[in-house]
């Protein structure tokens, strides 16, 4: 299970809504000077969006949290988001290179060729969305409330 820190920053009927940090190790790499993704990550700034997760604790706004998502689930909504689209992009231009009447319009037909088959992959995605997005497996969960060190210490000491 992936794991992550995050403060509980809004509750709702769907789920309470957790505001992470963005991590990065841009900072450790050698090469971040000539990184297109360090600038990337500059440009958007760390600024965290919350996201929905299911509260099975019943976490209280305000309270720092740890919340999971199985690796599997993961895994499998990356494969699909990269794999879905580009093997119909892919299904596309091939169709439309042998539907090309004449050879001087095969580049033509297969470039609309691989935009209607992206267009089908995102719309795939989307359907595929719509129908696993409910499920417990596919959504992030809290899992457990992270307590500071003093409130732990304290508690201590005034039980001795």
């Amino acid at each position: 299970m992936l794991e992550a820190e995050g403060v509980v920053v809004k509750l709702g009927l769907d789920g309470a809504y957790v505001e992470t940090s963005r991590a990065s190790s841009c900072g450790t790499c050698s090469s971040q000077k000539s990184c297109g993704t360090s600038s990337f990550g500059l440009l958007l700034g760390s600024k965290a969006k919350p996201f929905r997760v299911l509260n099975p604790i019943g976490a209280a706004v305000g309270e720092r949290v740890v919340i999971g998502l199985e690796e599997a689930a993961l895994l499998r909504s990356s494969l699909l988001s990269y794999a879905v689209p580009l093997i119909l992009l892919m299904a596309g231009a091939l169709l439309g290179s042998h539907l090309a009447p004449i050879a001087a319009e095969l580049d033509l037909y297969s470039v609309v060729g691989a935009g209607v088959g992206l267009a089908l992959g995102f719309a795939a995605l989307k359907w595929v969305a719509a129908r696993t997005g409910g499920q417990e497996q596919f959504q992030p969960v809290i899992l457990r409330r992270v307590f500071s060190y003093n409130i732990v210490k304290l508690a201590e000491d005034s039980e001795g």
